[in-house]
């Protein structure tokens, strides 16, 4: 089995994911939906523990006739009129409108008729009696007393609509009526009955809306339909209507065309736009566990213990929320939810317009998903190590559920990640079996080799590729690092031996860990020196910067040493020399001892320069092949030499910072060096003589300054000859 193998198995289990999402059969079906149904109750209660609910819109409140209601004003159902009472306590507090989650299917029993017939049955009924008992009937009759309440504000009753043909009572006008071509084309959830208030209160409400909610298959409700149809009717749900109502608004479907059929994907209220399903349904935008609304007792509501203005300006919902009365859902933020608070969360989402939704083209999106993501982990995940797929399998599920929350947060866009994330999965645990089983040997085989030349990151990148990597000597271009204690010879002596190893591995330790995260390799350390190169097991295209970069850190580390006071040796400090060069690398040595190592010309010549920082008193100095191209420092021009075993001239350069960090102040500095090296170079030894004496001056410790005026001084008084080249001649290594 190769990689070929298994990009060829990932692909695989893409064209399956994807067959399983546009062609599933029954049980297919079901399980995904109950798995992203799950997965979105995940994500709501993620975004309600941190806090990124739905807004609270401040205009809703809730009447809730609880336990305490009942045990204060007996028993339930309460007497019309004391409906009656508490309505107009309501509108007394200024509240806009009233919505009932209860509808009032029966008459209430006048008791003036029925003491008459219950008299009239024992023979115990007068006239005079049986007259005053007629004549005062109409003072009993309770729901005249509450539909004289209903019809002096805007009060909405609740309809209870039903699958089987039966019919109680009777309907309000509808919203709005369907042809027959819209009602075959759109699959509003229809009914054959309805359960509404009795006519005397629905006349005088004038308004009403259902409060039919449908749990899905795992009796939670996630959804509800803020429109559903009777006989092409379409009508309100109670939330629904009530909004409009507060609104003083009309609402109307949104319907767009695709190709030749009509879809329904909202609900315009006013300059609103609903988001909604094919059937009318909103997602339930849950703003938090039960009782996030202000919540008002009914019996204190009755006897006037509500805060003021609690209600002013308001729509109020009236339940239930009492014990054994029923009006309890399982939702997907609680289990038991109330039921008058999921017509609350309705309201508050279409006065806020704050819907998550899911529109009919999420299909076509998660198909283009599977595809797209099982590709990409089918072709990428064979080439990452087995440690990389178990890391993806850990973080993955969760950065996709902060993805769609972040999505869902700023778009109010719902999409199923779930069967992506099972596919990524599946993929990754594919290759991680392929990883052990097929390429253990292929690791153990480079770290036999490699394990004691290279880091380990070199190692981990080597089994990513497919190269044939292998010890044997090579010729490559590639930049090689000395650095150097300086006075290390003076230090050691007045050091105990364990504080000088001490010193040493507190030194090696930093500069190990700067070298090897600009991507090098450590060739060796010999007493105080490290030598360290770029370019090799791996082709390292920016060696020469990641040598620069490497040797700028490296600096830094040492004055962090130098800075903690707990060290108990001297002050450290380092020369630094780097070359770019071709060079051979490759596993040199004995059959008793060997090294991976790098030899050449080049090699040498870096060794050279590093000894010449001391000479020039420069901390970084490099030669002319590695400043060539580069452009993300700044350098200072240091000489022009030959070394000793060398005939040709070179130009050496000190590097001083990043560009971003030059300064003015080191800027004026570098330009007048520079001035002063080229009137050098011209033999202008006037001119060069009073710009390095300024210098000098302003920057007494500057040794480079120093030496070129005494250089000056010299040639001025024994100039050198006329095909003089700038170059100095180092007799000394």
């Amino acid at each position: 089995m190769n990689k070929r193998m298994a990009i060829l198995l990932g692909l695989i289990l893409v064209f399956i994911a994807a067959w399983a999402l546009i062609k599933p059969n029954y049980y297919a079906r079901n399980l995904i939906n109950s798995l992203e149904e799950l997965g979105y109750d995940l994500q709501l209660r993620t975004r309600l523990l941190t806090n990124q609910q739905p807004p609270l819109n401040g205009s809703i409140a809730i009447v809730d006739v609880d336990d305490n209601s009942i045990k204060a004003e007996g028993h339930w159902p309460w007497t019309r009129s004391k409906l009656a009472d508490l309505v107009d306590q309501l509108h007394k507090q200024g509240a806009v409108v009233i919505a009932f989650d209860m509808f009032f299917s029966e008459k209430e029993d006048n008791m003036a008729a029925v003491v008459r017939e219950h008299l009239s049955k024992l023979n115990l009924l007068n006239p005079t009696l049986a007259h005053m008992l007629l004549e005062h009937e109409s003072d009993f009759d309770q729901d005249a007393r509450f539909a004289k309440s209903l019809e002096s504000g805007l009060d909405v009753l609740a309809i209870s609509f039903l699958p089987n043909i039966h019919i109680q009572n009777e309907l309000p006008p509808p919203l709005f009526t369907l042809t027959p071509e819209e009602q075959h084309s759109f699959p509003l959830i229809s009914s054959n009955g309805y359960i509404s208030s009795i006519p005397s209160l629905q006349q005088a409400a004038k308004y009403s809306g259902f409060i039919n909610v449908f749990p899905d298959n795992d009796g939670i409700v996630r959804r509800a339909p803020l429109v559903m149809s009777y006989h092409g009717a379409v009508y309100p749900a109670l939330s629904l209507q009530a909004v409009l109502l507060y609104l003083g608004e009309t609402a109307k479907l949104v319907v767009v065309p695709y190709h030749n059929l009509k879809k329904i994907e909202g609900l315009k209220v006013g300059a609103r736009i609903i988001p909604t399903d094919g059937k009318g349904r909103v997602i339930i935008p849950y703003i938090g566990r039960s009782y996030s609304f202000p919540y008002y007792s009914a019996t204190d509501v009755l006897n006037n213990r509500i805060p003021p203005n609690a209600v002013l300006g308001k729509i109020v919902f009236i339940g239930t929320s009492a014990t054994g009365l029923g009006d309890l859902q399982s939702t997907s933020v609680q289990s038991p939810f109330p039921g008058v608070e999921i017509q609350a969360t309705l309201a508050n989402g279409l006065l806020t317009n704050k819907f998550s939704y899911i529109p009919e083209w999420t299909v076509g999106a998660n198909f283009f998903l599977v595809i797209f993501i099982g590709c990409l982990a089918a072709f990428l995940f064979p080439s990452l190590g087995p440690r990389t797929l178990a890391l993806i399998i850990f973080i993955l599920p969760v950065s996709l559920l902060f993805l769609n929350n972040w999505i869902w947060v700023k778009t109010g866009l719902i999409l199923s990640l779930f069967l992506p994330v099972v596919l990524i999965l599946m993929i990754a645990i594919l290759n991680i079996m392929y990883g052990y089983l097929f390429e253990t040997r292929r690791r153990e085989h480079l770290k036999t080799m490699f394990g004691q030349y290279v880091p380990e990151k070199h190692i981990d990148e080597m089994l990513r590729s497919n190269s044939d990597f292998a010890l044997h000597g090579e010729d490559r271009e590639m930049s090689v690092l000395f650095g150097d204690i300086r006075n290390f010879t003076s230090i050691s002596e007045d050091m105990p031996a364990e504080k000088l190893v001490e010193m040493l591995n507190t030194f090696f330790t930093p500069m190990t860990e700067v070298i090897f995260k600009h991507q090098g390799t450590i060739d060796k350390y010999v007493g105080d020196l490290v030598m360290a190169f770029w370019g090799a097991p791996l082709i390292d295209h920016h060696h020469a910067q990641n040598a620069i970069e490497s040797a700028l850190e490296m600096q830094e580390k040492v004055r962090a040493l130098n800075a903690n006071k707990n060290n108990p040796w001297p002050n450290l400090k380092i020369g630094i020399g780097i070359n770019t060069g071709r060079m051979s690398v490759g596993d040199m040595g004995s059959r008793f001892r060997r090294n991976y190592t790098v030899v050449g010309d080049a090699v040498n010549l870096a060794s050279r320069v590093e000894s010449l920082t001391k000479f020039y008193g420069v901390d970084i100095l490099v030669t002319e092949h590695v400043h060539a191209r580069q452009t993300r420092f700044i350098f200072r021009e240091i000489d022009r030499v030959k070394v000793k075993g060398k005939e040709v001239g070179i130009e050496l350069y000190e590097v001083i910072c990043l560009k971003a960090q030059l300064t003015p102040e080191l800027n004026e500095e570098l330009t007048k060096y520079q001035v002063a090296l080229d009137r050098y170079h011209q033999r202008n030894w006037e001119e060069a003589e009073k710009l390095f004496h300024q210098l000098c001056q302003q920057f007494p410790d500057m040794k480079l300054y120093q030496l070129y005026l005494n250089r000056v001084l010299i040639f001025k008084n024994h100039p050198p000859a006329e095909d003089w080249d700038g170059v100095y001649v180092h007799a000394s290594k």
